[in-house]
């Protein structure tokens, strides 16, 4: 377990402890600051392990994720887990309209998820998209990914934790990661106007064609796919998709710059 998930399971074990005891006091005073203390931490570390270990499959279920059967995507991803340095992920298709991607998994199962959407675009863009995704992985974020979305999800469900669930979520989840992921995304690819390219349409179509799904799984995909208004926009992950595509035109027009020394966000 790495420290970003550990230092996230200790701080909303920490969190929601107090909050159940402070419930408690309030109602039923001292025997109840105990009782529904010890019954929130209790609650906690069930989810904590929940996500844990099962993040990645109830993400892979929750939208329907099928295997992908296509030499053609399956040797892209090869290739280009190659170029990134990692071993090949499992590719899954989804059965969605609106183009997207994002990587799952943990350890060495690892995944990369396409929606049907994305394989209406032109080759480089996949590539570029898929490319973004490698770096997750290779970057070690996926799991602070996964498990943030599903505890965040968790949380979002019942509307007294929604302030919780978001700050978890600005907490474990930083923009500068998405920029970094376009960034050697696009080395790994070799192609920044296919990124910016894809980037421009995806965000297009999602703000027309927003996805009907938990804005608590925003931090999952390429480019948010929800709504981005109220309460859904405070789950918000993404930096805005038009300084993204400019930061790529920038390596297509003036050529992709040296590696910054640290790809750990």
């Amino acid at each position: 377990m790495g420290f970003r998930v550990l230092a996230l399971f200790g701080f909303f074990t920490v969190i929601f402890t107090v909050i159940g005891a402070i419930i408690g006091n309030l109602i039923w005073g001292f025997k109840g600051l105990l009782f529904l203390g010890a019954l929130f931490f209790l609650i906690s570390l069930v989810i904590n392990f929940v996500s844990y270990l099962y993040s990645p499959k109830i993400i892979l279920r929750g939208y329907k994720a099928k295997l992908s059967k296509d030499k053609g995507l399956n040797e892209m991803v090869e290739r280009l887990a190659i170029n990134a340095k990692i071993t090949k992920p499992k590719v899954y298709v989804l059965p969605i309209d609106v183009p997207n991607s994002f990587a799952t998994g943990g350890g060495r199962e690892t995944a990369v998820c396409v929606t049907e959407g994305l394989l209406n675009m032109t080759k480089g863009e996949i590539e570029s998209v898929v490319s973004h995704e490698m770096w997750h992985i290779a970057n070690n974020d996926i799991l602070i990914q996964n498990v943030t979305a599903v505890v965040a999800n968790i949380l979002r469900s019942t509307i007294v934790f929604i302030p919780l669930a978001i700050f978890l979520v600005k907490l474990s989840i930083s923009e500068e990661r998405e920029y970094r992921a376009d960034y050697y995304g696009s080395r790994f690819s070799g192609k920044p106007g296919d990124m910016a390219s894809a980037l421009n349409k995806i965000n297009e179509i999602a703000r027309h064609n927003p996805m009907e799904s938990s804005n608590a799984f925003e931090c999952l995909w390429t480019v948010n796919p929800f709504k981005r208004e109220g309460i859904a926009s405070a789950f918000s992950t993404h930096p805005p998709t038009a300084r993204r595509v400019k930061r790529v035109e920038e390596m297509e027009h003036e050529g992709i710059p040296e590696p910054p020394e640290a790809t750990e966000v």
